[in-house]
């Protein structure tokens, strides 16, 4: 099938044997520098595996048109401030650059919101690369707002 035509694609939620073609779509866009970590090692199976990366797979979603994976949501659960907050944080969402343009972003997004407001989790946070402003517009076309806090980094040398 062309990429020109009009596929339907399924989300759903992903399971360990979709890691290596998520690893896969990871690599095709990121040319040895993760979108996932944001780093210049890529990471492997094993590495998601064993560091749980992305938290609990009921949180993160895969898109596929004719079972190969086009797309992915990666989010993790965590608990913020005080009193604690529970918070969605969405970590990455890609889609193959082939695929673009089709609105399997934005079914990704709303599967998250969906699972998130069934659940009973009131904040989904997108973490977002200050440079990428393609990715900004994404999120806020999405319904998302630049909230007031701020992130600050101290990085240790290893």
């Amino acid at each position: 099938m062309s990429t020109n035509e009009k596929s339907t694609f399924n989300i759903r939620r992903m399971n360990r044997n979709d890691i290596g073609a998520v690893l896969a779509l990871d690599r095709k866009i990121s040319k040895g520098h993760s979108i996932l970590t944001e780093q210049d090692s890529l990471l492997t199976e094993q590495d998601i595996v064993d560091s749980k990366f992305g938290g609990s797979l009921d949180l993160n979603f895969v898109a596929e048109i004719d079972n190969k994976v086009v797309g992915f949501i990666m989010s993790r659960l965590t608990y913020l401030m005080i009193p604690f907050t529970e918070v969605c944080i969405i970590q990455g969402i890609v889609t193959d650059p082939d695929y673009q343009g089709k609105g399997i972003g934005s079914r990704l997004v709303d599967s998250l919101l969906d699972h998130c407001h069934a659940e009973g989790i009131n904040t989904i946070r997108a973490l977002v690369p200050d440079r990428d402003k393609k990715l900004q517009h994404f999120i806020e076309v999405q319904g998302f707002q630049r909230s007031n806090i701020m992130n600050y980094d101290k990085k240790f040398d290893s």
